[in-house]
């Protein structure tokens, strides 16, 4: 990483224990301590930060300017801005991540929720409804140990080997889809589907009803009012369906895992608990894919490494982890019980705050100069820390992992890059390209290919 800013200034750094040298000690940054968000104009938006063709650089502007926690626009809608704080610093993140005690996760805690101030239309009631739906997602305490126990009981209880199997076989079908060579955006034709389908293969769903899933998913993580509400419903139906089956039938699935838990107390709770993970794989899994196969094709280092063994498939999805995060900001906002000090920042109640994955990722207390140092280097919190981390790493990795491996195994892909670069999708929460031009000819045979 080309550009690293502080964070926080204990001596023991809380998560990893790395021991802060005299060289990155920070200094505590107190710039008025006193301001609130609703007081303050000209914000930058999230948007712009995971868009921005120099992400880092424009991290270490805002830090710059506000210190490790910084007052950001998260929405707009028409006139109406949204604004929270941007935890940009590792030590920050970490403490706010395990401090279910000073920030929440219940959305009915945002002052914006409980004055009624979102204006109608606003994408992030979808992560924080004034309502918290029946998932641990929105729930702390033991109404969270509740509802996430049996999630992490059924992704134990699945079957790697068979996650792995079937993930194969599905990005196979997907290649087999795009036929022997043309042009593509690979984007929409091979990385969303990928992580997606392999997702609701996963919670036991054929491919038909993967693909109306994965449809009615994308309309809930990106459209707005009447449209997602209708997506949302139709996503519910489908799903609780599917959960009268498996209860009747069984399965191998996290769903049937899932239905015959004791922990839920209808099927509603079920339902709410299977949808964290579809729409976690249609903005995670696609985002991380799309970095991985980017880097790999437009990295000529990167690529020569892979080639040649020096560095393993695993070992490029961790430096993208690193590198160019796909998730940029955590969806999952936390909110303060009550006003706080955090970066020397004072933090009002009823304020939202918003993770700063890739921000953290960037700072100097998980890095050396020394690149040995770095090898194996797992701090990065892509996948969060404490009560709320997230509940499957290890599924994610295998299905990342095996879906790039399809991918350059059986295609030969040049990826067209136009003089202006390419675009970075438009999204507060995930970066990677919103488009890969790419010209592809089939190397090998799938296996599912028919004479």
């Amino acid at each position: 990483m080309s550009q690293h800013f502080g964070s926080g200034n204990p001596e023991v750094f809380p998560c990893t224990g790395w021991m802060w040298s005299d060289a990155v000690m920070p200094q505590r940054i107190i710039r008025d301590e006193s301001v609130a968000l609703d007081d303050l104009t000209g914000l930058v938006s999230l948007t712009e930060l995971t868009s921005s063709p120099d992400q880092e650089a424009a991290y270490a502007a805002l830090h710059a300017q506000w210190g490790p926690v910084a007052p950001v626009e998260i929405e707009s809608v028409g006139d109406a801005v949204v604004p929270g704080w941007l935890v940009l610093g590792h030590q920050e993140n970490c403490h706010v991540m395990r401090s279910e005690a000073q920030f929440a996760k219940d959305p009915r805690t945002w002052r914006w929720n409980q004055e009624d101030l979102l204006p109608p239309g606003t994408a992030i009631s979808t992560f924080a409804p004034a309502e918290p739906r029946p998932a641990s997602f929105h729930h702390d305490g033991e109404e969270r140990r509740r509802l996430r126990e049996p999630l992490d009981d059924a992704l134990a209880a699945l079957d790697e080997r068979r996650v792995r199997e079937q993930t194969r076989d599905m990005c196979a079908r997907i290649i087999d889809r795009m036929g022997e060579s043309g042009s593509t955006d690979l984007v929409r034709a091979y990385c969303q589907p990928a992580g997606f389908l392999a997702m609701t293969t996963l919670l036991g769903f054929d491919l038909e009803t993967g693909g109306r899933l994965m449809t009615d998913s994308a309309t809930v993580v990106v459209g707005d009012g009447d449209e997602v509400a209708a997506a949302q419903a139709r996503v519910a139906g489908t799903i609780l369906e599917h959960i009268t089956r498996r209860r009747a039938h069984g399965g191998k699935d996290l769903v049937a895992h899932m239905a015959v838990h004791p922990n839920f107390a209808h099927d509603g709770e079920i339902a709410a608990s299977a949808v964290v993970p579809m729409h976690a794989a249609a903005i995670f899994l696609t985002a991380w894919i799309t970095q991985t196969v980017h880097l790999v094709l437009s990295d000529r280092t990167l690529a020569a490494r892979v080639a040649g063994g020096r560095i393993t498939l695993d070992g490029a999805l961790d430096e993208v982890l690193w590198r160019e995060s796909p998730i940029a900001q955590s969806p999952a906002l936390r909110f303060a019980r009550n006003d706080v000090e955090l970066g020397g920042r004072l933090i009002r109640q009823g304020d939202a705050l918003v993770l700063s994955i890739a921000a953290a990722n960037a700072d100097p207390a998980v890095h050396s100069d020394d690149p040995w140092d770095e090898v194996d280097n797992r701090a990065h919190l892509s996948w969060g820390t404490g009560l709320h981390r997230c509940p499957a790493p290890r599924q994610a990795r295998l299905i990342a992992g095996v879906a790039v491996d399809e991918l350059l195994r059986n295609m030969d892909v040049t990826l067209h890059v136009p003089d202006e670069g390419l675009p970075w999708a438009p999204s507060p929460w995930v970066r990677h390209p919103a488009r890969m031009p790419v010209t592809y000819r089939r190397a090998t045979m799938s296996g599912t290919e028919t004479d």
